[in-house]
């Protein structure tokens, strides 16, 4: 009997959350931000986006870290990568789609801000509309005294896990490119080449997926297949309610020392197995934080799911799948000297499915950033983990 038949019904909790605001002007499908500027200093900082089209949008706060969040009706981005240095009260902004419909710009605070004023001018003679954010310093007090609440919340789902949409003789993977939307990931790679992690792993996990469903064994599921955010647990909740038997997440690493180069398989563990392994964690743990979700805010209910989702047949599973992996991943392209790793993952933990994290290389390593764009890498690395499932298959499970 597979593992997974142990397991009987879970409940599948999907929270979207409604933020109060503001909204100004309409939509129009159209609209681009094709500028930023900031201006000011450590006490009054004004930030501008340069719009073509309208703009709606909403501003909610957030602590620990302070961040300020503008949600946009859906627009494209015409400004970079997906972030960029801040000046004055402005640390560092983010931004990219929240969800269908939605754009979202994170603002990281170097101080506890409030929002003076916000306002649009309207662009003359062709020229584009401004959408203007006066922010002035503020004690934390008094910025907590504007932490918004969510305004709402969903009725929770229940589901049951069911072979239903298996594909005969076919197994289920779920490939997981990390970050996206308005969440970037590392900007390592922007100094060489003008890209972020959040567009390497989508264009490698797209090539990695023909090479996988080419062999004809394999059913595989994007939990992304474009540009948008999606928060850690919704990436494993992909695995599970599609009754996958495997779940892969693909990132791409970034290091203090640019000489640093290779690639990494992680696997869950609740004791990191080493520091580099644990600072990498709890950078990828804070990718709902970065995007301005409040990590704190889930129910109960799903915290428990998550936390008896974590068996350790399926941890064990895990180590198996990297143990065919490692070797066939070394074969193919450079991976680092101590290939094989152990972190507490949070895109890991929620999931009752074998599961793995691949750092496909650095992109503060100047040749690893040019080889994580060529298509002829996601070649090397989906054969070797097309060989590596076979393994893990046919060692493990009978094909049905």
């Amino acid at each position: 009997m597979r593992y997974r038949n142990v397991y009987k019904a879970f409940v599948c909790t999907i929270v979207a959350i409604i933020f109060m605001g503001t909204v100004d002007t309409t939509f129009a499908a159209d609209t681009e931000i094709i500028s930023v500027r900031i201006g000011g200093d450590d006490n009054k900082t004004r930030f501008v986006l340069d719009v073509k089209g309208n703009a709606a949008f909403r501003t909610f706060s957030l602590a620990n870290p302070n961040r300020v969040v503008i949600d946009l009706d859906e627009v494209n981005w015409k400004i970079g990568p997906g972030g960029a240095q801040g000046k004055g009260l402005i640390n560092n902004y983010r931004y990219g789609l929240y969800m269908p419909g939605t754009s979202r710009l994170v603002l990281d605070l170097k101080s506890p801000v409030k929002i003076a004023n916000s306002f649009i001018i309207k662009g003359e003679g062709g020229k584009p509309n401004r959408l203007v954010f006066d922010f002035a310093k503020v004690t934390q007090s008094e910025f907590a005294k504007n932490i918004s609440q969510p305004a709402a919340r969903a009725k929770a789902v229940t589901a049951t896990r069911t072979p239903s949409n298996r594909p005969a003789g076919k197994k289920v993977i779920v490939l997981d490119p990390g970050h996206g939307g308005h969440d970037p990931g590392n900007l390592g790679g922007v100094k060489v080449n003008g890209i972020s992690e959040k567009n390497v792993t989508i264009s490698a996990s797209k090539n990695i997926k023909k090479i996988l469903e080419a062999s004809g064994r394999y059913k595989v599921i994007m939990t992304r297949d474009r540009d948008i955010f999606l928060k850690l647990r919704e990436r494993s909740l992909v695995a599970h309610r599609n009754n996958a038997d495997l779940f892969i997440s693909i990132h791409a690493d970034a290091f203090t020392s640019p000489s640093v180069r290779g690639a990494t398989i992680y696997t869950l563990t609740e004791k990191a197995s080493d520091r580099e392994a644990a600072l990498l964690a709890a950078r990828e743990n804070k990718s709902d934080i970065i995007a301005g979700v409040d990590l704190q805010d889930e129910p109960d209910l799903v915290q428990n799911i998550l936390i008896d989702l974590v068996k350790q047949e399926t941890m064990n599973l895990s180590n198996r799948f990297a143990g065919e992996l490692a070797p066939e991943l070394r074969k193919a392209i450079t991976v680092r000297k101590r290939s094989l790793r152990s972190a507490g993952f949070v895109v890991l933990k929620g999931i009752d499915v074998p599961s793995v994290l691949i750092e496909m290389g650095y992109l503060t390593n100047s040749t690893d950033a040019k080889l994580l764009m060529q298509k002829e890498t996601h070649d090397k690395i989906g054969r070797a983990i097309l060989k590596a499932t076979d393994n893990y298959f046919q060692k493990n499970f009978a094909y049905n």
